[in-house]
């Protein structure tokens, strides 16, 4: 049988969402494909190759034609056959890397771009490469949506939308640790109440909004704290936050943690407090594990989550409506129990790994 290769790009060195799709797809795909990812450091290399998956490093933060030249080595080397690049700059520097040998390029839109509002520079590169690309997937409907709106030249037939989804063949292998020997190592009382937050720390995560309504309820939850997993540019700020409302005791940096799972089991409630998304792959992981979510008004989010039924999302993203929706579930263990196992199934059904991998398969199969 003869095999092709994927290249995967990504421009960033730590594992989040779309570096998580990247892992997702790779230790999926069958054995008519052999994935090959570069990425921009060592740690991010290092969880790669864990997988098993043969992985080189190039920063294209930035564009650099030196690092552009290591990707053309890659595709050259390794013989690639299909590029799938990650965002943005990634996709552009797969372009250039295969374009002398008319390598097809698969251009992934993981968020709603916000610069795209304004006519800025990296607008205008994106514009002038995207036709080029073979196709461009949108991680959901709303970003799609988003993107076909803000570029008005692009040929809207080569952009299409795939719902993010959840690797249950990785989940199902993995080694979790106990939920209250993991509380004990990480200093939480084993009967205290744990909101969490895994993701980064960045703005346009609005943890802050998530800090102030706990602030509210701290008193009518006193057996509650706050998980916070992640970093970002935001986490002094945050943490600054937590010391102005003098709640240091009830609030936990927990920082940037591979073992997200583990930190996952021991959540009560998983809190996604953003101020945009497309579907973030931490929201199929609680509701996988049957945490209840509660969510603002995101776009990802409004068609993934059926109100009180498989998750909670706000009507809008005030201090008021969050701090509300947190009492609820704290209040009544028996509404977020049902609301966990409903989305259990749902996510079972409707974004499991195996429906993902089929549709990516068929769309590397056509070019």
């Amino acid at each position: 049988m003869k095999t092709r290769k994927v290249l995967h790009l990504v421009a960033t060195n730590k594992l989040s969402g779309a570096e998580k799709v990247v892992s997702d797809i790779c230790t999926n795909l069958d054995e008519r494909y052999v994935p090959v990812v570069i990425c921009a450091g060592d740690p991010l290399k290092a969880y790669y190759e864990e997988k098993g998956i043969k992985t080189y490093t190039a920063d294209l933060s930035k564009l650099k034609p030196s690092e552009i030249s290591k990707v053309k080595n890659v595709v050259e080397n390794e013989k690639i056959d299909i590029i799938h690049g990650h965002d943005v700059k990634a996709s552009i520097a797969g372009y250039l890397a295969g374009k002398k040998h008319g390598i097809p390029v698969i251009s992934h839109i993981h968020v709603t771009y916000l610069w795209m509002n304004s006519m800025g520079p990296l607008k205008i590169i994106d514009r002038y490469f995207r036709n080029k690309y073979s196709l461009s997937i949108a991680c959901s409907e709303i970003v799609q949506d988003f993107y076909l709106e803000h570029n008005k030249s692009v040929d809207k037939n080569k952009v299409i939308f795939m719902d993010n989804c959840f690797n249950f063949n990785e989940f199902e292998k993995a080694d979790i640790a106990d939920k209250d020997e993991f509380k004990a190592k990480i200093n939480i009382d084993k009967d205290k109440y744990v909101f969490g937050f895994l993701g980064r720390l960045l703005k346009l995560k609005g943890a802050d909004l998530m800090i102030e309504a706990f602030n509210e309820i701290k008193e009518k939850a006193k057996d509650s704290v706050l998980l916070i997993v992640g970093d970002g540019e935001e986490r002094q700020t945050l943490e600054n936050m937590v010391k102005e409302y003098k709640i240091e005791d009830r609030v936990i940096f927990a920082g940037y943690q591979k073992n997200a799972y583990d930190y996952m089991n021991v959540f009560d409630t998983f809190i996604l407090p953003s101020v945009r998304e497309g579907l973030p792959i931490a929201v199929l992981e609680a509701m996988a594990m049957k945490k209840p979510v509660i969510s603002t008004p995101v776009a990802g989010l409004k068609k993934l989550i059926k109100p009180d039924y498989n998750g909670v999302i706000l009507k809008q993203r005030t201090k008021e409506e969050l701090s509300e929706a947190m009492l609820k579930l704290y209040s009544n263990r028996q509404l977020a129990a049902d609301i966990a196992d409903n989305a259990y199934k749902y996510i079972n059904d409707k974004y499991n790994i195996k429906t993902y991998i089929k549709k990516i398969q068929e769309i590397y199969d056509n070019l």
